[in-house]
């Protein structure tokens, strides 16, 4: 991984499916407490959020990036390049609660 905040074609080559699903929004759902966190990393680390705040449930993002696995709290994650209206960045968020 890079240590720039967008994905280059080599981590797009790895992206599940081959594809970013480029332009989709979609809508966060089944959080049980605190938030969705927007990440420089595909990494489920407190360093790693932006500006330690994220997203509830029902907030809208547009997906602008591919699909990259990375560890989670207590096992593999799957991350996606999302954009947030809501905040105005760009960042990762844990793909498991976007539908």
């Amino acid at each position: 991984m890079t240590d720039t905040n967008k994905i280059n074609a080599e981590e797009l080559e790895n992206i599940a499916g081959g594809a970013a699903a480029g332009g989709q929004w979609m809508t966060v759902s089944g959080l049980k407490d605190g938030y969705l966190a927007i990440r420089t990393r595909p990494e489920a680390t407190y360093e790693s959020e932006i500006n330690h705040t994220g997203l509830l449930n029902g907030d809208k993002v547009q997906i602008t990036g591919g699909y990259v696995n990375g560890p989670g709290f207590g096992g593999q994650a799957t991350y996606v390049w999302v954009f947030s209206p809501k905040y105005g960045v760009s960042g990762y968020v844990n793909a498991a609660y976007l539908r």
